[in-house]
């Protein structure tokens, strides 16, 4: 059966039980007037009875002051039961006043007592029987599966457009990103990586052949135990590099005590470490301006990754939402499918809804 069929025909069956809970209500109600009439009645036979004579006077004041408290209970409770569904309200609060006071004024007044009891208990019956026709007839009168379809239809309309607008971003960022590929490769930002790498190759270059005629004078500065700049350029050959000056001036003391490689590495230090790192120096200078001239040509590449950034926050955005969709949407499958089963059973038939 389609959802349509089925809710219409689920409505007319509501309909017609709406119908008849009325009737059995009415039903009740007017026994209900009838019945209260008659506990009132009896509340006030009981009100009214004389005690019995020659009773024990402490007994007499017990009950008395039971009795008082019996009816004055009853005659409020009787006030505030204006339908059967207040009387289901009730009757707990009449029972416990039967017990609680009526286990003394029986004592007296036996026979009115036992008449309000026996009231009592048609009346609890009358308030099961009426539960037990209502619910029989009863459906569930809250079905909310067309509002929850079309909340479900509105859930999974927004996830297709987070999915689309998810792809599209995606389709721009690998745009923007063959953009910076291309800014990458445009014949000056070549022209400078190129110029950055002979600069790169020719500075270690430089820095090697120091650090080579360094290392080959660090064993003879071990043996030697001077400490200071001595015992440093022995342990780091970039020391030369970063104090040349010094380390000249140590070489130039320490030149006799050289033999072999090891003097010809000294000599060569005393006659080319400086102008040596004064070139790597230059170099570095070179670098920095180069790096400038690269980043300025990049400039445009830069602005297109913050644009990308920006894109990829929107992303992870979108992907939190359609988390939070994806869980409504399950919720609401659920919760539709439960009512559809429930349905189901009410109609005695199969429906179908998944494609509405």
């Amino acid at each position: 059966m389609r959802m349509e069929d089925a809710l219409r025909k689920y409505r007319l069956k509501l309909e017609e039980s709406q119908k008849e809970a009325l009737k059995i209500r009415n039903t009740y109600q007017k026994w209900l007037s009838k019945k209260k009439k008659e506990l009132k009645k009896a509340v006030e036979k009981l009100e009214k009875a004389k005690p019995p004579k020659n009773v024990d006077e402490t007994l007499l004041k017990l009950v008395e002051a039971a009795r008082r408290a019996y009816v004055s209970a009853f005659k409020r409770a009787l006030e505030g039961i204006r339908d059967i569904e207040d009387l289901g309200k009730r009757l707990p609060e009449l029972a416990k006043v039967h017990v609680d006071y009526g286990k003394h004024v029986i004592i007296l007044f036996e026979k009115e007592v036992r008449a309000i009891n026996s009231i009592l208990k048609e009346m609890d019956e009358a308030y099961r029987e009426y539960l037990q026709e209502t619910q029989k007839r009863s459906l569930p009168p809250k079905l909310e599966i067309e509002k929850k379809i079309r909340e479900l239809k509105t859930v999974q309309e927004n996830l297709s457009s987070i999915s689309s607008e998810i792809e599209s971003l995606l389709e721009e960022i690998t745009l923007k990103r063959k953009e910076i590929e291309q800014e990458r490769q445009k014949p000056e930002v070549k022209g400078i990586e190129e110029q950055l790498e002979n600069i790169t190759t020719k500075k270690r270059k430089l820095e090697r052949e120091v650090r080579s005629n360094v290392s080959k004078i660090q064993k003879t500065l071990k043996r030697l135990r001077m400490g200071g700049l001595a015992d440093q350029l022995a342990r780091d050959s970039s020391v030369a590099l970063e104090r040349p000056e010094e380390v000249i001036s140590l070489l130039q003391t320490l030149k006799p005590r050289f033999g072999g490689k090891a003097l010809k590495s000294a000599e060569w230090l005393i006659e080319n470490l400086e102008s040596t790192v004064s070139e790597i120096r230059e170099l570095d200078r070179k670098s920095q301006e180069l790096e400038s001239a690269k980043e300025k040509e990049l400039s445009r590449a830069e602005h297109i990754e913050s644009e990308i950034s920006s894109l990829e926050r929107r992303i992870k955005e979108l992907k939190n939402e359609k988390k939070k969709l994806e869980k409504l949407r399950t919720r609401l499958e659920e919760e539709i499918q439960k009512e559809v089963r429930l349905l189901e059973k009410v109609l005695g038939e199969e429906i179908e809804w998944d494609n509405i």
